[in-house]
């Protein structure tokens, strides 16, 4: 017992003399007015911001790095097969986003060995290559759902990190699936790692995503090159990451 007080001791000394947050400034009156919409809708049952929160749903420390404008609008708006429709309106979009984007530049939520790649770049070679492959109008399609609906949990060429899940790297999943395992995950779910059902998309746009995510397969090399490596492994301290 003794041995408990002291470690609940040194560790209310740490939390309390970290200046961390001294490092970065004050969040704007429309991002506050974000964080105020985040606790009056409870998003911290279901969502993570720096290891605190529900396992439910994706931990959201980096989410506006992560999210495209049309994914947030559609979350926020009408939901998705796990979460509620909140109805939001434009404004309170606006200042989620703000939230999300400023609270992004403050650490990293889930620790990893490697920097994560960033998104945007990821997606901007996507986009070339669909282009100057001359890809086929399913995979055009696919991209077009897969930026709207999947990019909030899944970074092409690489693992992303959710929580107690993982979002597997998509453009490696033909090494460990058929296209029917594939078509069958995205249509049903894997509700045992975390992952939504979509098959309320239709049929048509599950065959898209099916085709877009071989495709990734097929040209991981190309689209690799495009947007560059990882990196150097970065060093994470044994007593907190950043």
């Amino acid at each position: 017992m003794g041995g408990l007080l002291a470690a609940f001791v040194v560790q209310t000394a740490m939390v309390y003399t970290d200046d961390t947050a001294d490092g970065f400034a004050p969040l704007s009156e429309e991002a506050l007015r974000g964080r105020r919409l985040w606790h009056r809708h409870n998003c911290q049952t279901c969502h993570q911001i720096h290891g605190f929160g529900g396992f439910l749903g994706p931990d959201l420390t980096n989410a506006g790095k992560r999210l495209t404008k049309e994914r947030l609008d559609q979350v926020l708006t009408v939901g998705s097969a796990q979460m509620p429709a909140f109805h939001f309106s434009e404004d309170e979009i606006l200042d989620m986003d703000a939230f999300f984007y400023e609270l992004s530049d403050m650490g990293v939520g889930v620790p990893r060995a490697y920097p994560p790649l960033d998104v945007m770049t990821v997606l901007g070679a996507v986009d070339a290559h669909v282009q100057e492959s001359n890809a086929p109008a399913p995979v055009v399609r696919g991209a077009l759902t897969f930026k709207s609906n999947c990019i909030s949990c899944h970074t092409p060429l690489q693992a992303t990190p959710l929580g107690l899940q993982t979002a597997p790297d998509l453009t490696t999943a033909m090494q460990r699936n058929d296209e029917a395992r594939v078509r069958d995950t995205i249509t049903n779910g894997r509700p045992d790692r975390g992952m939504q059902a979509w098959g309320h998309l239709g049929e048509a746009a599950v065959a898209d995503l099916t085709a877009f995510v071989k495709w990734l397969n097929d040209e991981r090399a190309a689209i690799a090159s495009k947007a560059g490596v990882a990196g150097d492994p970065r060093p994470i301290p044994w007593w907190e990451y950043r």
